[in-house]
């Protein structure tokens, strides 16, 4: 008997607890998103956070600036909206209850503050280094070095090890050897400084000098001079304007020179370059040779041959170059790279009875896109396309098929082309789902082909 009422206790007791604690029956999140001036936001980007990290769920205004999220079980949540060039807002510790309809969420956008400009992609030695690698490739007629010029006019400056590379690596240049041995055959058959002789010896000392004004004009005028100063030891192609501005600025480059800095300043180091490396040639040249005015004269000449090999290296030498990239400025840009996924989410509702044949459809980028670590694209950017609803053969004209075409995402002042597949051929159908119990669908597209970025302003 007493085991027969403890039994009834506790079904009582149970039936109890159930009555006085109900299931929790989920609530709503709604909302409206209005700019600074009252206007309504359209395609802006609603992510609904909870701190319980189960998950977030995304949504988009429509053409009344509101959103809704249904179905929202109990809980404390964050909402977070982007919009493309405004302000991100946030609301933080939004509370649902149990069968409660949140209040009407207000959130009114500010305009973006301008940003300052970001360096996207690789550092400046990084970028010094890419670049490097194809300047040691250029050779004239595929033969004779052509390193110390580069043929992007936002080059990054070379630090002291760089400049360093570059010179030694045209001193050792199997062709530089050759060009003093020449030059060396030349003075002999010339007899050109008597007192260095005739024969292997006369011949052994006339190469030596030879090489050895190469070695002191690249290492002391090209590269210590130059780091010394902090200037760029390169010739800067032009490549644009009227033949008598890229003259001019041919001509003009041998009296200047570009610093690490990025400004032009007088040749400094050019000129003090020349001026030690024409002291030190006295130890090795004859005492007939060692004048005062030979250092003047090599001075001046120094002027004149830069100025005649600029106006070379701008209108000859691009021509007969190998291995010059063919955009120059490619490398001081992020490259959004192919294949690249792009998440997106559609701003209108995808109905099937809306239109039959291809219309517009916006887009809103589901979250940042970035490059080297610095994002390019941000959350709530602009993309959008032409979706094209197939009919079928039932009396309802119900689609049967609905196909997205000439997709595209906005990023700065470029246009990035997008496909369906990660792949160029083949790959992954289409995958995409619909939101909340709405016609608009979050869908994930790729990158169709590499695309140079505009540098982030």
């Amino acid at each position: 008997m007493w085991r027969a009422l403890g039994i009834a206790f506790l079904l009582l007791e149970t039936a109890l607890s159930q009555t006085t604690n109900p299931p929790s029956s989920p609530g709503t999140i709604d909302g409206v998103v209005t700019d600074s001036s009252g206007s309504v936001v359209l395609g802006a980007l609603v992510t609904l956070g909870s701190a319980a990290a189960t998950g977030k769920r995304t949504t988009v205004t429509n053409e009344t600036g509101s959103f809704h999220f249904a179905a929202v079980t109990p809980g404390d949540y964050t909402i977070a909206i982007m919009a493309d060039g405004f302000a991100p807002w946030t609301a933080a510790s939004v509370v649902v209850r149990a069968g409660e309809n949140q209040p009407v969420t207000s959130a009114v956008l500010q305009v973006a503050a301008a940003s300052t400009k970001l360096d996207v992609g690789l550092s400046q030695k990084e970028l010094a280094v890419e670049q490097l690698k194809t300047e040691e490739k250029q050779r004239l007629l595929g033969v004779f070095p052509n390193y110390f010029v580069t043929y992007d006019p936002n080059a990054a400056p070379l630090n002291a090890a760089q400049k360093f590379q570059l010179g030694w690596k045209t001193i050792l240049d199997p062709t530089t050897i050759l060009s003093s041995a020449l030059a060396a055959g030349i003075q002999q058959a010339r007899n050109s400084y008597y007192e260095f002789g005739q024969g292997t010896e006369g011949y052994a000392k006339r190469f030596g000098a030879q090489y050895a004004d190469t070695v002191n004009g690249i290492v002391i005028g090209g590269v210590v001079m130059q780091t010394v100063f902090h200037q760029d030891p390169r010739y800067f192609y032009k490549g644009t304007g009227s033949f008598r501005s890229r003259a001019l600025y041919a001509i003009a480059t041998a009296f200047v020179r570009k610093g690490d800095n990025g400004h032009w300043q007088p040749d400094y180091s050019d000129v003090l370059g020349s001026l030690a490396a024409g002291e030190i040639s006295t130890l090795y040249y004859p005492a007939s040779s060692r004048t005062g005015l030979r250092l003047f004269h090599d001075v001046l000449w120094g002027f004149g041959g830069s100025a005649t090999g600029n106006l070379f290296e701008e209108f000859l030498s691009r021509k007969i170059t190998t291995h010059v990239p063919k955009a120059a400025m490619a490398l001081s840009k992020p490259i959004l790279r192919e294949g690249t996924p792009v998440s997106l989410i559609s701003v209108e509702e995808l109905n099937a009875k809306a239109a039959e044949g291809a219309v517009p459809i916006d887009f809103v980028l589901a979250s940042d896109i970035q490059v080297g670590g610095v994002v390019v694209a941000k959350a709530g950017s602009k993309g959008g396309g032409q979706v094209r609803y197939v009919n079928g053969p039932d009396a309802g004209g119900e689609a049967v098929h609905v196909s997205l075409e000439q997709m595209r995402l906005k990023v700065g002042s470029a246009e990035v082309p997008l496909r369906s597949t990660p792949l160029r051929k083949g790959g992954a159908a289409l995958v995409y789902h619909r939101l909340d119990e709405s016609e608009r669908i979050a869908i994930v597209l790729y990158v169709a082909q590499n695309t140079a970025l505009p540098p982030a302003q």
